[in-house]
């Protein structure tokens, strides 16, 4: 009796786990399942018109940049059983990179023209033997010259440099029109002509002796410096203010080219017939991340096509949209 009822047990186990194999391979049969050529071919037409079209509803298809290409461009791939991926590059990334470029620019351009301000001393010629009484005069006199002319140009030539940076960057930035910027260059380019012809004095004025040659080239070279300076410290708090007038105008136009997306994927999915509701458009839009602790470059938006299809039929608006949106 009890040999029987171990057979049973023991067939009926083996009956479950043939049920359970064939269950599992018929569920892995389909999840590995291939597309035809026939419908991948399909897809891949469906999902061409509709990037088109979003593409035109982005203003993207707009002829604008190098000589006359397209501004944008959106470049897509079909997910089997998925949806869809589609990458979108637009003029605000590009817009978004202006003051960053424009300081790597001023960077690249200080080191191959910057050179050391003592590098003359060493190449200027070994003066005359001298008595020791009037060697040690002469030579305190030649040093303290020579520092006061340095510290001088580099004072007057850095404020120079700071001022023409900011007045780079606030043109990048939109901070100021065309006519203010030359304004600005011209007025940066007379201060360094009155600074090339200050040094010029200093060298001959120094070597007059007397506190009335020191007052006088005092009263001459303070001026320039202190304009210099101010002009700096003038033009970094504009460029301040520019920074943050931009940002806000750059987000604003983001959240302005995302409506668009959302509004033109509505009326475009009706060219996704062979899509299925329960799969899902991912766009990434490139460059057009939130910039937080790190860098966060890329925008991307989840898309359901069941609810894109909602608002293609006015059943949902296209903010009532159900999307995942992050940026990574």
């Amino acid at each position: 009796m009890f040999g029987s009822t171990h057979t049973v047990r023991q067939g009926s186990r083996l009956l479950a786990s043939s049920v359970v194999s064939l269950v599992f391979s018929l569920i892995a049969g389909v999840a590995i399942a291939q597309p035809s050529a026939d419908a991948l071919e399909r897809s891949r037409q469906e999902l061409s018109v509709f990037s088109d079209l979003l593409s035109a509803g982005l203003e993207l298809d707009e002829p604008g940049g190098l000589f006359g290409m397209n501004v944008g461009s959106i470049q897509s791939r079909y997910l089997f059983g998925q949806g869809a991926y589609l990458e979108i590059r637009s003029p605000l990334a590009n817009r978004r990179q202006r003051l960053s470029l424009a300081a790597l620019g001023s960077t690249l351009r200080d080191l191959q023209s910057s050179q050391n301000p003592f590098a003359r001393f060493s190449a200027a010629q070994a003066p005359q033997a001298l008595p020791a009484d009037a060697a040690d005069s002469e030579l305190v006199a030649s040093l303290s010259s020579r520092i006061q002319d340095v510290d001088y140009e580099l004072i007057v030539s850095s404020a120079l440099r700071q001022a023409s940076e900011a007045a780079d960057a606030l043109r990048s930035l939109e901070g100021i029109d065309e006519a203010t910027y030359a304004d600005i260059r011209g007025e940066l380019a007379t201060l360094r002509q009155e600074l090339q012809a200050n040094l010029a004095t200093m060298s001959a004025m120094l070597d007059s002796a007397g506190s009335s040659a020191d007052e006088s080239l005092s009263a001459r070279i303070a001026p320039l410096r202190a304009l210099a300076q101010r002009r700096a410290v003038e033009l970094g708090a504009q460029l301040e203010r520019a920074q943050s007038d931009y940002k806000q105008r750059w987000y604003a136009e983001r959240d302005l080219f995302e409506e668009a997306l959302y509004a033109s994927a509505c009326k475009a999915s009706e060219q996704l017939l062979g899509f299925a509701d329960s799969e899902s458009l991912a766009i990434i839009l490139a460059g057009l991340g939130d910039e937080g602790v790190r860098l966060r470059p890329d925008r991307v938006h989840i898309l359901p096509i069941g609810e894109l299809r909602q608002c293609a039929t006015g059943a949902i608006d296209s903010a009532e949209i159900d999307a995942v949106v992050y940026s990574y």
